[in-house]
């Protein structure tokens, strides 16, 4: 169903079960339009969208799928059904994946800034905001000090309720320090928030993208004198002393 948003939101989950399984595996994924095949749906009993069936081999009456509908579901049933052992292609991700193993660990670790999306996996929401958050959490790559995190909260209940969280996607932000506090992200929903955010609460100097942006690396007193300098060049000779002094330590 095209005009379906369920079956959009589906969509990319589904087609993921698609790359999973082989032809010599034996099993078949398949969609059929059933806006445009109406007589079709009708034969099966299909009344709303999606509608996922089951058709094991050898048979044509199908069985109701009601399973979950992420990706990870699909294949575990499958592989129930059919005796395989087939697995979901890793993709490679800069968002950390948190469990109650290593929440604490994570999120809780002192010398972290971390910012946790919980989500699940049915949201259409968090599907939606799933590419901007790995652009961010790959902007923040290479800082030792921000930890850019997720955690499946549909699945992981007991951590959505320690931490309050009642709708999808709800974000956190853990401020580095002793005393950890989750405080909620309110701010926009794009890279470029997203990277404000965590400059600010994290000392950072980032670009969407992973760049550095012109603070990286100032020194504010330093930018204090020259700026007397431009200001007053009768200042320079008064002001060389400490530009040699300064350089003097850095080189040390």
């Amino acid at each position: 169903m095209q005009w379906c948003g369920h079956c959009k939101n589906l969509a990319p989950e589904y087609e993921k079960v698609g790359e999973t399984y082989r032809r010599s595996d034996g099993v078949l994924i398949a969609k059929v339009d059933a806006d445009a095949e109406k007589d079709l749906a009708s034969r099966f009993g299909v009344r709303g969208f999606p509608t996922l069936k089951w058709f094991p081999a050898g048979s044509t009456d199908p069985e109701d799928y009601s399973g979950g509908r992420d990706a990870a579901d699909f294949v575990e049933y499958i592989n129930k059904r059919t005796g395989l052992s087939r697995r979901l292609k890793a993709v490679p991700s800069a968002v950390t994946v948190l469990t109650p193993k290593n929440f604490d660990a994570v999120a809780l670790d002192p010398s972290k800034n971390a910012l946790v999306e919980f989500y699940a996996p049915w949201c259409g929401h968090c599907k939606s905001l799933a590419p901007t958050y790995e652009k961010v959490a790959s902007a923040f790559a290479g800082e030792d000090n921000v930890v850019v995190a997720k955690v499946d909260a549909d699945k992981h209940r007991d951590l959505a309720q320690r931490f309050g969280v009642s709708g999808f996607p709800t974000i956190k932000f853990f401020a580095a320090g002793e005393d950890k506090e989750a405080t909620a992200y309110e701010s926009g929903r794009d890279e470029q928030s997203f990277v404000d955010f965590l400059n600010e609460k994290a000392g950072t100097s980032r670009l969407p993208g992973g760049g550095l942006n012109a603070d990286a690396g100032t020194v504010p007193e330093l930018d204090q004198v020259a700026a007397k300098f431009s200001s007053d060049p009768s200042q320079a000779v008064r002001l060389l002393p400490v530009f040699v002094w300064c350089l003097c330590i850095f080189e040390a």
